[in-house]
């Protein structure tokens, strides 16, 4: 439950603030923001978002060798409360914007695949209720997007903006000390010691707990094949995530722009339409959990590439109803707030579906002695690429409007869902070859 804690007030942390970045970066110096085009404030958050996702690897691979887990979510929160901190003046230049990007980068690439790895390491890896409690840690992301989007939101509309920065930089002090005060007590000795002593002496084991194969050539073909499964998938849930970003970048802009968000005389601020998506998530996430225990229970499985299938049409589909709506908005009315409200919905669930089973899969197929780096390395080819290359869409939309960016990104999530089901033959049987469990 810490593990979760930690990850819930950090997530409301990056989340809250992630929420209002680009409204901030793109509104009008007279309102406090920069002033900036749509295509510089997209790029920007595309190469923040990337980079929070890229740099785990490298923070996992400290986590793992030199610092000790424990040591680096530590270090790691210290950070990103320090980059928290600087947003909140009202007064910062440019270059103290960029050393509080700087500042959460790093504190992230120290915590992100790091906790995750915590979080299994206070089960047994044969334990069935591993995917489970990966759902209810994922459910702890998606309270603390939910929670953040709507608190960070209204306070920065009826504040100001770096007062709603404010209130993303309380969540990262609770996280940093509730982690400090109870870590000692709760955790006991797990992540105190680094895996590079231990792993120099012992064995390595597959993800079934048992020894790996005896001879060296077929150990080497089978981290290859497993490096090879690991690529592909990870190729499919970065398109996956180049359209799930614009939640926080094209989206955002476009509802701001040409939504009309009035409830009578209320205004709803455009940052609570982020929570919207983990709202989704939270709902469902319990009976998520319940269902993957059911249908294990039956001896019975749908393997992770049909559920990156099923989060690829949701994103299509979410891309297509958008694109609907901006073409009603072109003709001159704002369009109902209905629509990106389902299609919200629609990446919320396709995100929960996608990214619990994630979370074992690359438990099972880590090496030993590298879980938080091959995390780390996962996130950079998954979300570090896909929010990098989201950030191309802010060019996309100055050139050529919401209605063809929204068509362009549902051409692109269609034909690669497409894809997948064409590959989910060959990469069962390469599953079945570098023995990890789909």
């Amino acid at each position: 439950m810490l593990i979760i804690g930690v990850e819930f007030w950090e997530r409301f942390s990056f989340y809250g603030m992630l929420s209002i970045l680009a409204l901030f970066l793109t509104a009008s110096t007279r309102s406090g923001g920069f002033g900036w085009p749509a295509a510089r404030a997209l790029a920007l958050v595309g190469a923040y978002s990337g980079a929070m996702y890229a740099l785990p690897a490298f923070g996992g691979y400290l986590a793992d060798r030199v610092l000790g887990r424990r040591r680096a979510v530590t270090l790691g929160a210290s950070c990103m409360l320090i980059g928290q901190l600087l947003l909140t003046s009202p007064l910062f230049q440019p270059a103290a914007f960029y050393a509080a990007i700087a500042g959460l980068i790093a504190g992230n690439a120290l915590m992100k695949s790091t906790l995750v790895v915590l979080c299994g390491e206070t089960m047994r890896p044969d334990d069935p209720r591993r995917e489970a409690a990966y759902t209810y840690y994922y459910l702890g992301i998606a309270l603390g997007a939910m929670l953040s989007g709507v608190a960070v939101g209204a306070v920065a509309q009826s504040f100001g903006w770096h007062v709603g920065f404010g209130v993303a930089a309380a969540g990262m002090t609770i996280a940093l000390g509730s982690y400090v005060l109870l870590a000692p007590r709760w955790l006991g000795s797990i992540g105190l010691t680094p895996d590079g002593a231990a792993a120099a002496g012992t064995p390595a084991l597959t993800e079934a707990g048992g020894p790996a194969p005896p001879w060296p050539l077929e150990a080497h073909l089978e981290t290859r094949r497993r490096i090879g499964l690991l690529l592909a998938l990870a190729t499919l849930l970065c398109i996956f995530s180049v359209g799930w970003f614009q939640l926080f970048g094209s989206w955002l802009l476009f509802i701001e722009r040409d939504v009309d968000r009035a409830v009578g005389t209320f205004v709803i601020p455009v940052p609570w339409f982020t929570s919207m998506n983990a709202a989704v998530v939270i709902l469902l996430a319990p009976m998520t959990a319940a269902l993957w225990v059911r249908i294990a229970d039956r001896n019975r499985r749908i393997d992770i590439v049909q559920k990156y299938i099923f989060a690829l049409s949701t994103v299509t589909v979410g891309h297509a109803l958008m694109y609907l709506c901006a073409r009603g908005a072109a003709a001159g009315a704002l369009a109902s707030s209905l629509v990106p409200v389902v299609s919200l919905s629609l990446l919320g669930v396709g995100e929960l579906v996608a990214w619990t089973a994630t979370y074992g899969m690359v438990s099972r197929a880590a090496p030993a002695g590298y879980a938080s780096v091959t995390m780390g390395a996962w996130y950079l080819l998954t979300l570090g690429l896909g929010g990098y290359l989201s950030g191309f869409t802010g060019g996309m939309v100055d050139a050529w409007g919401f209605a063809t960016t929204f068509a362009l990104i549902a051409a692109v999530m269609g034909s690669a869902c497409i894809g997948a089901l064409l590959l989910h033959g060959p990469l069962t049987r390469l599953a079945d070859r570098a023995r990890v469990a789909l």
